[in-house]
Order: structure tokens, then C-alpha cells, then sequence
């Protein structure tokens, strides 16, 4: 165990402690013939949710990552693939009014690169190219969910 000055001690800090594979699927339901030749790209449609959870230990938060992505050719499905990935993090020294944005921006940051490797490795293990997600800015969502949040709360004082 390590012996923190003081200094060291009060200092904010996110350690995270694990990171795992909750939930794990791919579907090739065409296989072989969907690995053929496409004449076009496959659209692709992604969603993508965000789950934050308070752990019993103090300070600790399980912050979970699910995505799904479904690939369609000429109305015809190529692959589903389905991820529910997440992070162990304890937050130290963290002002109580930050934890919120921390928990929805910054520790899903931290973990989404592995997301996005996974994803990337299936969908190329399965026969196609890889899937390459975009980087997501987590900051962006969550600005959006606060404001969406926000005139929800404002619909119901109307009421």
C-alpha cells in the first residue's frame, strides 16, 4: 500500500479499478453468403446508452457502456452485434456537484476506446470489414440529455 502525503491525499482523483465485458453477442444469421462481394456499403444503424450505477462500497461507481449495431445490405441483415461493457471507478476527492459530469463524460471516455477495439475486431473475425465507430463525445451527450432533462422539468412546472 502506498503512503500519500497529504497533499497527495486531498488531490481529485478517478482510479479505475476494473474493466470487463458484461454482455457479448454477434450474429452472422447469412453466413456464408453474406460474406460474399457487396456491390454498396451496408447501412449501419448504432445506438448507444450510457448506465451508472452506485456501488455499495463508498465512492465506487460501475459506469456501463451498451451498444448495438445491426449491418443491413439490400434489406437483408449482415450482422448484429450487441456490447454491454464496463468500468469499475472510484472517485477521490471529488466535490459532490462534479461527480455527476464525471460519471457521464469523463469515465465513459476513459473506457470507450476498448468499446470501439471490440466491436472493430468482431465484425472483422466474423468475415466483414471492421466496424470503426466514430469517437463519441460523451460531453456533447450529456450537455444534450441536461438540456432535454431540463425542459422536461420546465413542461412539468407548467402543468
Amino acid at each position: 500500500m502506498q503512503d500519500y502525503s497529504n497533499e497527495e491525499r486531498g488531490a481529485p482523483h478517478i482510479a479505475v479499478n476494473a474493466q470487463y465485458i458484461k454482455d457479448f453477442s454477434f450474429e452472422n444469421p447469412g453466413a456464408p453468403g453474406s460474406l460474399s462481394t457487396m456491390d454498396k456499403s451496408p447501412q449501419i444503424d448504432l445506438s448507444l446508452d450510457l448506465n451508472i450505477q452506485k456501488l455499495p462500497e463508498e465512492d465506487y461507481y460501475e459506469v456501463e457502456i451498451s451498444i448495438s449495431a445491426k449491418a443491413l445490405s439490400n434489406q437483408k441483415t449482415l450482422f448484429v452485434v450487441d456490447l454491454k461493457y464496463a468500468g469499475v471507478f472510484n472517485l477521490i476527492n471529488i466535490p459532490e456537484e462534479q461527480i455527476q459530469m464525471l460519471l457521464a463524460v469523463h469515465c465513459p471516455a476513459m473506457i470507450f476506446p476498448y468499446v470501439r477495439k471490440i466491436i472493430a475486431d468482431v465484425t472483422q473475425d466474423g468475415g466483414f470489414q471492421p466496424l470503426m465507430i466514430d469517437p463519441v463525445d460523451f460531453g456533447v451527450l450529456y450537455s444534450k440529455k441536461m438540456m432535454q432533462d431540463g425542459e422536461l422539468y420546465d413542461d412539468k412546472k407548467k402543468h
